[in-house]
């Protein structure tokens, strides 16, 4: 397997020495061949196995993987439709049984507790990141220079940022560099006028508190829930891709790495984990708009949203979410939430050319998830569309048509 460093340096050695011990393979030894390539080395039945994780990018994971020189490729993005075309002979790369989504990241904007301010846009952060904002007034502040802490100047988070956020901008107004993005992190905790754009990972002390971000729609804050909902704007996804004629070891590892045993692996590396939590503790909001404290009035939210693929010929869920559908069956399944039930929310996408699509489009999709989840025992007390009344994206092109097109999922 080859790909992103960021996932070959010390996640995934940890997933394949776990993935081994689960077969009963034994004399594990992990080796650093080089820089870029480490080994992980195993026998059992006196017969040896080798798994070799190259760690030279997701570009060249994904090249690897088309050119048949790996059986899977690691990505901190998804492929781009260059790399798609490239890799036509694989099969649907973004169908659930060739994307296998273990683990979540991304970036995170902390301030100090005594900072007014509370939310940004994509926009003012891009500002404030290339330097073209320099006061806090220009952001809802008080006044007085934004410092902008910075952790190490390469590394997975800035080529995150420059992805999702920069748009072409340089990263060019930081006011002061950090070794860690732990020591950026607190800086800005103790500092009014400071902020620093950290991992999710990153700790926060209690002086410090992160800001709510909001992409054209609605403000959404790094809860647990908005994070592993995928909700929250700057969330970025840790994948593992495979071709459509994976061997049937190659595939038992990528089975392995959405596991729940192997999603402990990830939670103790220090990453957000795919697992859902043993109950739900986000509680129906007090504030909104009327129909959606209303149709989820007394539940509790259970962090997932699913969305939807209708482009692809192998199903109509995205990868990550048919995923999540399997684990809210099995956790519906568990004995403490046999009996309950759930409500399905339906968002969808505005369109000023029809006004009434969002509102049959989001009807449609809680209307496909009830009726899903039904076919498998569960009860849906309450399937409602909503409409276009809380968009996470401006409306806009087929991206932001994915993002804002999903239901939530609440327990009652």
């Amino acid at each position: 397997m080859h790909g992103s460093n960021t996932l070959g340096d010390r996640l995934m050695p940890a997933l394949v020495e776990s993935w081994l011990k689960s077969m009963g393979y034994g004399q594990i030894r992990r080796t650093e061949v080089s820089g870029a390539v480490t080994e992980v080395q195993a026998v059992r039945d006196g017969e040896p196995l080798i798994v070799e994780i190259g760690k030279r990018g997701s570009a060249a994971g994904m090249q690897a993987l088309i050119r048949g020189d790996a059986e899977l490729a690691m990505l901190a993005r998804t492929p781009t439709a260059a790399e798609q075309s490239a890799g036509w002979q694989l099969g649907e790369l973004t169908s659930p049984d060739q994307q296998f989504v273990l683990a979540l990241n991304g970036a995170q904007v902390v301030v100090a507790q005594a900072n007014p301010v509370k939310t940004l846009t994509f926009g003012q952060l891009r500002a404030v990141l290339s330097g073209d904002v320099r006061d806090w007034t220009q952001l809802g502040g008080r006044g007085g220079e934004v410092q902008v802490m910075c952790g190490p100047a390469a590394g997975g988070l800035n080529d995150f940022l420059a992805s999702r956020v920069m748009q072409g901008s340089a990263i060019k107004g930081c006011t002061r560099r950090f070794p860690t993005l732990a020591e950026a992190s607190r800086a800005a905790a103790n500092n009014p006028q400071a902020l620093a754009v950290v991992e999710l990972v990153t700790p926060v002390t209690p002086a410090g508190r992160a800001l709510a971000i909001a992409d054209g729609g609605i403000a959404v804050a790094p809860t647990p829930t908005n994070l592993r909902s995928e909700d929250y704007p700057l969330v970025q996804r840790y994948s593992v891709y495979g071709g459509q004629m994976m061997s049937a070891l190659g595939r038992g590892l990528a089975m392995y790495l959405i596991s729940p045993a192997a999603q402990r692996v990830v939670a103790g590396e220090g990453l957000v984990a795919m697992t859902l939590p043993k109950a739900p503790t986000e509680e129906a909001p007090s504030a909104g708009p009327p129909p959606y404290r209303e149709a989820v009035a007394g539940a509790k939210r259970l962090p997932l949203s699913v969305r939807f693929n209708l482009r692809s010929l192998s199903g109509m869920f995205e990868g990550g979410s048919a995923q999540d559908l399997d684990r809210l069956i099995t956790f519906m399944q568990q004995p403490q939430n046999r009996g309950r039930t759930l409500a399905v929310v339906g968002f969808a996408n505005a369109d000023p050319a029809n006004k009434l699509y969002p509102t049959i489009a989001s009807n449609d999709r809680a209307d496909i998830i009830a009726g899903y989840l039904a076919q498998h025992g569960i009860v849906v007390q309450r399937a409602r569309g909503l409409g276009a009344i809380r968009p996470l994206v401006g409306e806009g092109d087929a991206k932001a048509r994915e993002r804002n097109e999903r239901v939530e999922i609440w327990m009652l």
